[in-house]
């Protein structure tokens, strides 16, 4: 585009914009010229002083500006814990400045808004001593993990329950869950909050997120009133309904309507003759990078399989061939690692983390993964810019996408300095009503409570009531006094139907603790517990109830022994499966059995069988602890596997802590752990990627 070209557009833009009710017209122009450009250096004075009227102040080429543009570019300029300060945009500096000003805001905001940024910087401006950030999904807390450990140096940053092990200065990120079972420490540490951060806050309300509301609930009326400060953000919002709930009391919201790309919506689903298997094709023969939101797992097959039969992509990649025969050779035959071969992704939920961070890793650079076939959970707060995103089905499992997660779902096309359009592509319709208006409702659920939380004034007189009808129930079952001790014990995590099962179980007249002796024993056939257990729904992983979960969880207890191949085999059960069950016994199985010695010990105190030691066993799918929460950190059992085989670390050494083991690496480097496998023949190509990724995430 010649420099007469760019001006002729700029006047045009220019005209467009002092036009009454036009901005939004010109924006997109502005964006459409952006995109034509690409280079920077290509900007012009007259592009610059453009790009400034839209507040859009990072878009700028400080060098080709006018002094007084410059000199706004100065003003703007914020730390925010990197070497050099980053410039805001307009809207960022304005949310910023009234954080800073200890306002407690609920902001709602364009995915592509850039509010990690305004984070970032709070905290390197504030130096706040102990921040909570509260992320909706692991793959969110890692991503979040790995941007902030290589700017603040002097803050631990700590992500499991296990980490407690403070400093001085402390950042914790936690899913929902984890932060409620980490109260307990909190609260015993008589630590406050200086800063109470919840992202994705919409899945506060039971509308949105099903049963996932309940924990994250739970949680804000936990922090709330140990935090000097909070700050919530979500996207896509016009209005909070609080009903005076306590949720965001002493709150302000924000709705901040301020896009940083363009988001171009093709309704594919009314073209006339419409296919989706040819539309696809045509999208994915670009070699763009290309987010596919499927419903389910067995969505993404069919979507892989209608790819697969087509030459999409017309050359390998060396590096993604690696990568397809490292998972061929220890994760077993699987249709991603044929997909890999072919350019194409898959990420789901039940998908081993460090997998699915790997895959991020590969999409996000330049000439790899061109293609990511996906569930929800890529779009629930990660920050995975593409070009296209294709909308193949509008549901979420069984049920049509809501708004948000409709919002949610186009958010991940376009992102700022990646894509200035954003390419949407509707296979089929989301129902989408754009002049509705958007509502969020945070009343206060019973669920959000547990059975054993204190009950105090603050809370909706009908949600007290109901509450403490359960307790009577409870109550009922094991007397006042029993009942008051389990309210000083850690909270249970099952519903009360699921502790009201476990207590008839624990009572009734052919049960003897004895039987739970038995689960210390190296023999899985003698767990005789598991038969009695398996009457809860709970324990129960859907979907493949026509395998006897019992023996299923018999033989995962070899996960740590056994190669994953031999293991799914003797399993009888796909990798699929496995990974669907695998994380059911760390999550459901492993909380089953954690309320369990909670109401043993309350129940025969004289009796009691402490198993803490088995439910830690299910919630690392038996594997040791630290391997486990290791693949968070990008580093896959596998090779955990052979470092100790190696003798670089004893991981089955039960007093090992995260905090050793990453500290042994940070002793070493990526070649240096590379040289080790070489020398005792454990080394396999794509190896060498997976560690480099690995220590990218460790920080200084």
């Amino acid at each position: 585009m010649t420099s007469e070209q760019i001006f002729d557009k700029c006047v045009e833009i220019y005209e467009i914009l002092n036009d009454n009710n036009k901005e939004t017209e010109a924006k997109r122009g502005l964006f459409y010229l952006l995109d034509e450009i690409q280079d920077k250096a290509l900007y012009p004075p007259i592009l610059n002083h453009l790009i400034r009227q839209f507040g859009l102040y990072p878009y700028m080429n400080q060098s080709t500006s006018i002094l007084e543009d410059r000199f706004l570019l100065e003003c703007f300029k914020t730390n925010i814990g990197e070497d050099e300060p980053k410039v805001l945009h307009r809207e960022q500096s304005r949310v910023l400045k009234r954080l800073l000003s200890n306002d407690s805001l609920i902001l709602s905001a364009p995915t592509s808004f850039g509010k990690s940024f305004i984070i970032d910087a709070l905290i390197a401006i504030k130096k706040p001593k102990n921040i909570l950030i509260i992320v909706p999904t692991i793959s969110l807390l890692d991503e979040i993990r790995r941007r902030l450990v290589k700017k603040f140096y002097d803050y631990k940053i700590i992500t499991t329950t296990q980490q407690t092990d403070l400093e001085n200065n402390n950042i914790f990120i936690f899913s929902p869950e984890r932060a409620v079972e980490y109260f307990l420490f909190i609260r015993k540490e008589n630590i406050r909050l200086d800063f109470f951060i919840v992202d994705e806050f919409y899945k506060i309300s039971k509308e949105y997120e099903n049963e996932r509301f309940a924990p994250l609930q739970n949680a804000i009326l936990k922090y709330t009133n140990i935090s000097s400060q909070r700050y919530y953000v979500c996207p896509n919002i016009d209005k909070i309904n609080n009903k005076n709930s306590i949720l965001c009391e002493g709150m302000e919201f924000e709705c901040l309507n301020f896009n940083t790309v363009f988001i171009n919506i093709n309704k594919c689903y009314k073209e006339q003759n419409f296919k989706k298997e040819q539309k696809i094709i045509d999208i994915i023969k670009r070699d763009e990078k290309t987010l596919v939101y499927t419903k389910s797992q067995n969505s993404i097959k069919n979507v892989y399989t209608i790819l697969s039969k087509n030459d999409v992509i017309e050359n390998s990649n060396t590096l993604l061939e690696n990568f397809s025969k490292w998972l061929s050779k220890y994760y077993g035959k699987h249709y991603l690692n044929d997909a890999l071969k072919i350019g194409i992704g898959i990420h789901h939920g039940k998908l081993h983390r460090c997998l699915s961070q790997l895959q991020v890793k590969l999409f996000d650079e330049k000439d790899l993964l061109k293609t990511i076939i996906s569930t929800s959970s890529l779009i629930e707060g990660i920050n995975i810019p593409a070009k296209n995103l294709i909308l193949w089905d509008n549901k979420n499992g069984s049920k049509i996408i809501n708004h948000l997660t409709y919002k949610n779902i186009i958010g991940r096309s376009g992102r700022m300095f990646k894509y200035f359009i954003g390419e949407v592509y509707l296979f089929e319709s989301p129902n989408e009503d754009n002049n509705q208006e958007k509502i969020l409702d945070v009343e206060i659920k019973s669920e959000s409570l547990s059975i054993n939380d204190e009950i105090n004034n603050e809370i909706p007189n009908n949600i007290q009531v109901e509450v403490e009808n359960n307790q009577l129930k409870i109550i009922k079952l094991i007397g006042k006094d029993k009942f008051n001790l389990l309210k000083k014990e850690a909270s249970l995590k099952n519903d009360l139907e699921v502790i009201i099962k476990i207590i008839q179980i624990l009572q009734s007249e052919d049960f003897n603790s004895e039987i739970f002796t038995y689960l210390f024993n190296d023999e899985p056939d003698k767990w005789y517990i598991l038969s009695k257990i398996a009457t809860i729904r709970e324990f129960h992983c859907k979907n493949i109830n026509d395998i006897n979960n019992v023996e299923l969880v018999k033989k995962i207890s070899r996960n740590w022994i056994k190669p994953l191949p031999e293991l799914i085999k003797d399993m009888q059960i796909d990798l699929d499966d496995f990974f669907k069950f695998e994380n059911h016994v760390a999550f459901k199985v492993a909380s089953l059995f954690s309320d369990i010695n909670i109401l043993q010990k309350i129940l025969y105190p004289e009796k009691w069988i402490d198993i803490s030691s088995f439910v830690a066993k299910l919630s690392n799918a038996f594997l040791p602890s630290v391997v486990y929460t290791l693949e968070e950190f990008g580093l896959p059992r596998i090779i955990s596997k052979k470092l100790h085989e190696c003798k670089f670390i004893d991981f089955e050494n039960k007093e090992l802590t995260l905090e050793q083991v990453l500290d042994k690496f940070k002793e070493y480097t990526t070649g240096d752990i590379i040289n080790i496998l070489k020398e005792n023949n454990l080394y396999d190509d794509f190896e060498d990627y997976i560690l480099n990724y690995f220590y990218d995430g460790l920080g200084k």
